[in-house]
């Protein structure tokens, strides 16, 4: 037990370093107030009536604390996208993790791609994939964030390889490329003309090319 008195500098820093940690806490929880806010407004209603004022309305807090945790609304959905997909990505590695170990096959991995690939929550991210082709800004906002979301799903392509009996190795990231961008290439397809069955032929084709590219018996 600390036996300082409560006056003593020691006990004051401490005291000080507390303070400090509690008011990290509370911007860290402010911030992601702030960009589950914007995740909202994003899947509800797109980007065309995204605002920075409609953001802090819906976070309940105000436009002083915005600007302390956001340089501008582009650094936002940057932010946005950035939590999405590291959210996803964890989402993926648990509902894998809970299959049991002998149906952990490719069919497994690649349906639960699909899943993912047509979440709504993606749907608003890709929005803004469109938005950016013509807003160099929001191009440079977004560009460290995707690169970075590559690489991760690279990583964790690696690691379902060893769960399911795949060898990893120089073509590697190339096919899992593949399966990733056809599944996003079918998603914005179906944005324009819905074909419910579409999925469900892509799943197969992948099912039976992918494993063969990758060795996979």
């Amino acid at each position: 037990m600390d036996d300082e008195p409560a006056t003593s500098p020691k006990w004051q820093e401490r005291a000080v370093n507390r303070s400090l940690r509690a008011a990290r806490e509370r911007a860290i929880s402010r911030g992601d107030q702030f960009i589950a806010a914007a995740a909202d407004l994003l899947r509800t209603t797109g980007k065309a009536d995204f605002t920075v004022q409609e953001v802090v309305d819906r976070s309940g807090l105000s436009l002083r604390s915005f600007y302390q945790h956001f340089a501008t609304k582009d650094d936002l959905l940057a932010a946005v996208v950035e939590a999405l997909f590291d959210q996803l990505r964890t989402e993926y590695e648990l509902r894998f993790d809970a299959i049991a170990p002998a149906e952990r096959t490719m069919r497994s991995a690649l349906a639960l791609l699909g899943e993912q690939m047509s979440d709504e929550r993606l749907h608003a991210a890709f929005d803004l994939y469109t938005d950016a082709r013509t807003d160099p800004t929001l191009q440079a906002s977004l560009q460290p964030v995707v690169t970075s979301h590559v690489d991760n799903i690279f990583e964790l392509g690696r690691a379902l390889l060893d769960e399911i009996g795949g060898t990893a190795d120089d073509a590697t990231r190339a096919i899992i490329e593949l399966a990733i961008l056809s599944m996003q290439g079918l998603m914005l397809n179906n944005m324009a003309a819905p074909d419910p069955h579409a999925r469900q032929r892509l799943e197969s084709l992948l099912e039976s090319l992918v494993p063969t590219l990758f060795g996979i018996g």
